[in-house]
């Protein structure tokens, strides 16, 4: 195996590992990592283990490819958009604390 697979399945063998471990703000995020880094590990070990995986499953080796990079980029897409609404309800709430502020500075 060449050195530069090596090096990429070690970094996706440890965001998997990463994404066990560690606490995340949403479920989103946790199963986004999870799925990425798997379908990362299997793109890079080889054909021998994705068609291994997919006759488990009961499909071609090219569905299973799409069907973990749809769920992958639907995970990414869900996380986003839940970063973008709990950055929004902060922002939200120091505007309503600064006016609040400011209101009492002019009285």
């Amino acid at each position: 195996m060449p050195f530069f697979k090596i090096l990429l399945l070690i970094f996706f063998i440890l965001v998997f590992a990463y994404s066990l471990f560690r606490p995340f703000p949403s479920i989103l995020a946790k199963i986004f990592f999870i799925s990425g880094s798997f379908l990362g590990m299997l793109s890079v070990a080889g054909t021998r283990y994705s068609i291994l995986i997919s006759d488990f499953l009961g499909m071609r080796e090219a569905d299973l490819y799409l069907y973990l990079t749809l769920l992958t980029v639907f995970l990414f897409v869900g996380y986003t958009l839940n970063r973008f609404d709990e950055l929004n309800k902060k922002i939200s709430f120091l505007v309503k604390e600064i006016a609040i502020l400011n209101n009492k500075d002019i009285d």
